[in-house]
């Protein structure tokens, strides 16, 4: 005999309320009062024999009813063994581990495995589990499309052995493509009769679930209905993460190469940092401390204390930096595996952009003039213009300081097209500028003729032909190429206005229509402004207009020096500028299989933490670390992802809001416990008992009631 719901046992309390009604005597009816007894006090009957129980029939058949009416509410049932002993189906299970940055904290990390552990554990034999991690991408570690050729028993005990292998990596989180990806392979191998179609899907997510895992990449996502996920976090023992960043480094003043080209550090004792340090609105400590450092650890008596509060950021200026010191140290929070940031020791190269031309009485109107007004350098490289004469032209291109040539096309410049051509098929960039009228005997300004074969032979193009424009007013620019790496930075809308872009004069090149000469920009009489042409490893620019003032107004507007610079350093032979990267960031590189990667002491990196792609690297943890390529050696920071530092934990329930369905995984102990409910609500509807023992019970009732009757009688 089973019961389906015991707790209405306690109705059987109600069996003392007859023997209680029993035991009250009744007081006679007709009861009169006199007033000769108001003065009297009353005084309790005694006990008589009439105050024992009497009529026990009557008392045992109300007991009765109620007996049957509270074991009719407990839905009783008779038990069939053989029935509630069904075998339950496998499930498909996904287990997917955050390994992203935050996760290196050791308490979590613990915290994750024992989720982990707990999730394994509470199978039954017959489900499967497939393994996922999910960082900045996921990875299957165990995927979906192998559980249908492996024993459930097999699949567990692998992922139980992937577990202990597994480890946080320093990446960043996108938790929300990774959900994403996810449902979408589910959904994928459910079409495919790889995973059972039209069940209902279990995912158990586990996570530290913080605010930098950015959930609004599930916005507008359609999340599969048939698909649940258990989230599972994983908290630290003590809250709270304070970070920093660079907000802002001083300028590194002057020059500081030497004239050999070789590298030179900028950057600096006498250079201020400025850092900016954010406390999480979790934190439970308000005091900090600002360290420069070394490899070795923090500089002794460089330090700076801080007062902040949680939820508030301060801007903390630390003067100057000592020699020696490579990175700053945050200290005082909760976890200190992003309390480090690197700084790199800026290297500095010289390169000269030769100019050859003509020499005017106006500095203004001299092409040169705007050339080394124009901030050409950068961090990296100070390019630095150098005017020589024609004589002087094939010794500046052939030395290796030289990265580019501005040319006017003087009759004395004209002569040295063999040194010119040479230094382009080499990887050069030539600039050859038209910015006067070609007449003869004008200040060496080249004939046309001449000009027309200088440009054939420059740009190898022989049906090439030059003339003068002809222009009423002034002309326009009335086509730009904006996909073109040099006006690409001028493609935004706040920028591509050109209308204001005026020129007095320009000479018209005409080339076929099947050249292979690029025409990037032209003016609105179709002639065009910009030419660029490939040569060897280098490159060949014409412009047929100048810059200096009696021809246009380019040299004094502020798209000179972007598109200036986009035509001395083209996009492609840039060496790299940025220093500070990201845990995953993409590094370009020439040849990624022949970098070698050192640490800041020079000693080799693990080739696991080091990503070759077709053109680009990366590196899966921070530092300071030496790329070699070739004769070039440069060094860059690798800082942990700042979304990994965001540490304060995020409410489940915003899972929800995104229209993801949210729920517990089932124990196996809970799973067969509900299916033996539900078989015990089937069998109990099956037998309705209850159905007869109120019908028992409205019999003892109508004997009750016949029996009180008769006896009142």
């Amino acid at each position: 005999m089973g019961l389906l719901a015991p707790l209405y046992a306690l109705a059987a309390l109600a069996l003392a309320g007859p023997i209680l009604f029993h035991l009250i005597r009744r007081q006679p009816r007709g009861e009169v009062s006199f007033s000769s007894l108001m003065f009297l006090s009353t005084s309790p009957p005694r006990l008589t024999r009439r105050s024992r129980l009497d009529n026990l029939w009557l008392l045992l058949l109300r007991m009765l009813a109620l007996l049957l009416i509270a074991i009719a509410f407990m839905r009783p049932f008779l038990r069939q063994d053989q029935f509630l002993n069904t075998t339950l189906a496998g499930r498909h299970i996904v287990l997917l581990i955050d390994t992203s940055g935050s996760m290196q904290r050791s308490d979590v990390w613990t915290d994750a495995q024992r989720l982990a552990t707990e999730v394994l554990g509470d199978l039954s034999l017959a489900d499967r589990v497939a393994l996922y991690s999910i960082d900045r991408e996921l990875t299957a570690l165990l995927p979906l499309d192998d559980l249908g050729n492996t024993a459930p028993d097999a699949t567990q005990h692998a992922a139980k052995e992937a577990m202990l292998q597994l480890e946080p990596t320093w990446q960043s989180t996108e938790l929300a493509e990774g959900l994403k990806s996810l449902a979408d392979l589910i959904v994928s191998q459910s079409i495919s009769d790889s995973l059972p179609p039209g069940t209902k899907h279990e995912v158990v997510l586990i996570t530290d679930l913080h605010s930098g895992v950015r959930l609004e990449g599930l916005q507008g996502f359609a999340w599969p209905e048939n698909i649940n996920l258990d989230v599972r976090q994983a908290l630290p023992a003590q809250a709270g993460n304070a970070h920093l960043s660079l907000l802002q480094a001083a300028d590194a003043g002057p020059s500081q190469s030497t004239t050999d080209g070789r590298p030179v550090a900028v950057g600096s004792a006498t250079a201020a940092l400025r850092v900016r340090v954010e406390n999480d609105s979790d934190a439970q400590g308000t005091t900090l401390q600002l360290s420069w450092a070394d490899a070795d650890g923090p500089l002794p008596g460089r330090a700076t204390g801080l007062q902040i509060p949680p939820g508030q950021v301060r801007v903390v200026p630390l003067g100057e930096r000592p020699p020696s010191a490579d990175r700053i140290v945050l200290q005082g929070d909760a976890w200190d595996g992003d309390n480090t940031l690197y700084l790199v020791q800026p290297i500095r190269t010289t390169r000269q952009i030769v100019f050859c031309g003509t020499s005017q009485p106006l500095p203004e109107e001299d092409l040169s003039y705007f050339l080394k007004q124009a901030p050409l350098s950068s961090e990296l490289v100070m390019r630095e213009v150098v005017a020589v004469a024609a004589n002087e032209l094939p010794t500046r291109l052939e030395s290796p300081e030289t990265c580019a040539v501005v040319l006017e096309p003087t009759a004395a410049v004209l002569e040295q097209s063999a040194a010119i051509q040479r230094f382009a098929d080499l990887g050069g960039v030539a600039l050859l500028c038209l910015s006067r009228p070609a007449l003869e005997d004008r200040n060496g300004v080249a004939g046309m003729d001449d000009l027309a074969r200088f440009l054939r032979d420059l740009l190898q193009e022989p049906n090439l032909s030059v003339s003068e424009g002809a222009t009423e007013d002034f002309s326009l620019l009335a086509k730009i190429d904006f996909t073109h790496p040099v006006f690409a930075p001028l493609s935004d809308p706040r920028f591509n206005d050109f209308s204001k872009l005026r020129f007095w004069s320009h000479r018209q090149v005409a080339l076929p229509a099947e050249s292979e000469v690029r025409t990037v920009a032209s003016f609105d009489n179709r002639s065009p402004l910009l030419l660029e042409a490939r040569r060897g490893k280098g490159r060949v620019w014409v412009l047929t207009a100048g810059w200096q003032p009696t021809a246009s107004n380019l040299g004094l507007s502020t798209k000179f020096v972007p598109i200036l610079m986009g035509l001395v350093d083209p996009q492609n032979s840039r060496r790299p500028s940025q220093l500070s990267y990201a845990v995953g960031d993409t590094i370009e590189v020439s040849d990624p299989q022949q970098v070698v990667v050192t640490t800041a002491q020079s000693e080799p990196v693990d080739q696991g933490q080091v990503v070759r792609h077709g053109q680009s690297i990366e590196l899966r943890r921070p530092g300071l670390f030496w790329l070699q390529e070739g004769d070039v050696r440069r060094q860059i920071a690798v800082q942990v992802p700042v979304s990994e530092s965001r540490l304060v934990p995020l409410d489940v329930a915003q899972l929800e809001q995104y229209g993801i369905a949210v729920g517990q995984l089932d124990s196996d102990v809970r799973r067969r416990e509900s299916v033996r409910q539900m078989q015990r609500e089937e069998l109990e509807s099956k037998q309705r008992l209850w159905q007869w023992l109120l019908v028992a019970c409205l019999v003892v009732l109508v004997v009750e009631t016949w029996l009180a009757g008769w006896q009142s009688r």
